[in-house]
C-alpha cells in the first residue's frame, strides 16, 4: 500500500465512484420494473442485512465512541443517502433530464464553496481544477451542443435538485474527520441503519401512487443486489475512507469523473456510441482531477484519518 494517504484516498474515492456509475447502468435495466424510491429503500434494506452478518461485534465494541459521533453519522444519512432519491424523484417530475445532469454534477464544486466558508484554504490549483472538470462534465452531459446549456429553462425541480448536490457536499464535509476509535465500517453501518429508517416513510409514500411497480424478476432482483453490495456497500465504505485520507476537495474533483465512467460503461456494455464529446470532455475532466490534486500533495493536518 502506498504510504503517501493522499493518494491512497485519491484510489479509495475512484473505486467508489466507478462502481456508483456501474450502479447507474446497471439500475436502468430495471426502469419500469420497480419503482425508483422502493429501488433504493430495498438495495439499503439488503445492505444493512450484509452488514448485519458480520459488522455487529463491532460496532458493539465501538458504540462508547460512535455515539458521540452520532449527530454527524446521522445527518450524513440523511444528507448523503436518505434525502438524495426523494429529492431527485420530485425534481424529475418538474424539471428536464439535461437540467437534471447537469446540476448534479455541480456537487464538488459545492465542496470547495463550503470548505472555504468553513475557513478551510483552497488552492489556486483546487480552483481551477474545479472549474475546468466541471465543464468536462457539462460538455458531456450535454454531448457537445453548447445550446442545450444557454437554452437552459429553470423550474422547481432545478431548486430540488441542487437541494440533493448541496445536501451530498455537506455529507463529505461532515465525514473529514473522525474520532480515534472509530472505524468506517460501524459509520457505514450507522449510516445505513437511519438512512432505512428515513426511507420507509418515502416509500410507503410511493406505493400509494398509481405509478407505483414492483415487478420481482431476475433483473430487478439483480439490479438491487449490485446496488446492495457495490453501490451501497463497497462504493460508500470507500468513499467515506476516501474523505478520511484525501479530504473532501480532492474526492470531489474525482466525482466529477462518474459521468465519464458512465460512459464508458455504457460503451461496452450498451453498445452505446463514443464519440469526440467523450474524449474532450475526458481530457477536460481528468486534466482538471489532476491539476487540482497538484495543490493537495501534502495532506493538510485536519485531512488525515481518524484525527478527533
Amino acid at each position: 500500500m502506498p504510504k503517501n494517504q493522499v493518494f491512497v484516498g485519491f484510489l479509495y474515492a475512484l473505486l467508489a465512484t466507478i462502481l456508483w456509475a456501474g450502479a447507474f447502468i446497471i439500475a436502468r435495466l430495471a426502469v419500469g420494473e420497480i419503482s425508483p424510491m422502493t429501488l433504493g429503500a430495498t438495495r439499503w434494506a439488503m445492505a444493512l442485512a450484509i452488514l448485519s452478518t458480520f459488522m455487529l461485534p463491532r460496532v458493539k465494541r465501538e458504540w462508547p465512541i460512535a455515539k458521540t459521533f452520532l449527530p454527524q453519522i446521522i445527518a450524513s444519512a440523511l444528507f448523503g443517502i436518505a434525502a438524495y432519491s426523494p429529492l431527485s424523484y420530485f425534481a424529475a417530475q418538474t424539471t428536464s433530464a439535461i437540467n437534471l445532469s447537469l446540476i448534479s454534477v455541480t456537487t464538488p464544486i459545492f465542496i470547495v464553496i463550503i470548505s472555504s466558508m468553513l475557513g478551510q484554504r483552497q488552492s489556486l490549483h483546487t480552483w481551477s481544477g474545479c472549474i475546468v472538470a466541471l465543464i468536462g462534465s457539462f460538455y458531456l452531459v450535454s454531448k457537445g451542443d453548447i445550446n442545450q446549456i444557454i437554452g437552459m429553462h429553470f423550474a422547481a425541480g432545478d431548486i430540488l435538485m441542487l437541494a440533493a448536490a448541496v445536501g451530498f457536499a455537506i455529507y463529505s464535509l461532515l465525514l473529514k474527520k473522525t474520532p480515534e476509535g472509530l472505524s468506517s465500517g460501524t459509520i457505514m453501518y450507522l449510516m445505513t441503519v437511519f438512512a432505512v429508517l428515513m426511507l420507509i416513510p418515502c416509500v410507503i409514500w410511493e406505493s400509494t401512487l398509481p405509478t407505483a411497480v414492483f415487478n420481482m424478476n431476475g433483473i430487478v432482483f439483480f439490479s438491487i443486489t449490485f446496488s446492495a453490495v457495490c453501490s451501497s456497500i463497497i462504493a460508500w465504505w470507500t468513499w467515506n475512507i476516501g474523505l478520511e485520507k484525501a479530504g473532501p476537495s480532492l474526492c470531489g474533483m474525482i466525482y466529477y469523473s462518474l459521468p465519464l465512467w458512465g460512459g464508458i460503461f455504457a460503451f461496452v456494455f450498451l453498445d452505446e456510441k463514443m464519440t469526440s464529446v467523450h474524449f474532450i470532455s475526458g481530457a477536460l475532466i481528468i486534466g482538471g482531477i489532476v491539476w487540482a490534486s497538484r495543490g493537495n500533495k501534502k495532506p493538510a493536518k485536519d485531512a488525515t484519518p481518524n484525527e478527533a
